[in-house]
């Protein structure tokens, strides 16, 4: 495992409920202290999912691919805390966090502290719908962020 691992969990999601599913799951341990996100207000598990499904009913677009869902699983040798993988989740929504909405949280139930992040599909500025991503220009953006966390963490650089 390198640093930081992306992957793309298997499924469509684009049944209707997609958007329910995958956010009621990245949302799943119940800890608001590792919950993050860019574009919403989040206040519960309800109204982050509504927030989605409002920007989609707004400009017409609730067919195809109803959200985009990635992992990133920090190695564990780097020695992060939760909070410091929360602050890389950060970095790493800002990616699409300019014109989409992403909900993240950490988990740390498994092995490997990992994100689960969820992408809407339909962008809140202007409508425009991307459901599929460049895997190498994430995965160059996430260690990019685990480089800027190590430098913090490691060696007290800002």
């Amino acid at each position: 495992m390198g640093r930081i691992e992306v992957s793309i969990p298997e499924g469509k999601y684009d049944n209707q409920d997609a958007v329910e599913k995958v956010i009621s799951y990245i949302l799943r341990l119940d800890n608001p202290q590792l919950v993050g996100g860019y574009g919403i207000v989040p206040t519960s598990l309800s109204d982050i999912i509504n927030q989605f499904i409002r920007v989609k009913q707004y400009y017409g677009k609730t067919d195809g691919k109803q959200i985009f869902h990635i992992v990133f699983s920090v190695e564990r040798t780097l020695c992060f805390k939760t909070l410091q993988v929360k602050e890389i989740g950060r970095m790493l929504a800002a990616y699409w966090g300019m014109e989409r909405q992403v909900v993240f949280a950490v988990h740390d139930d498994t092995r490997n502290i990992h994100i689960h992040m969820g992408i809407n599909t339909v962008s809140f500025l202007n409508g425009s719908y991307k459901g599929f991503y460049d895997l190498d220009e994430i995965k160059k953006y996430a260690n990019h962020c685990v480089d800027k966390i190590t430098d913090k963490v490691w060696f007290g650089k800002s």
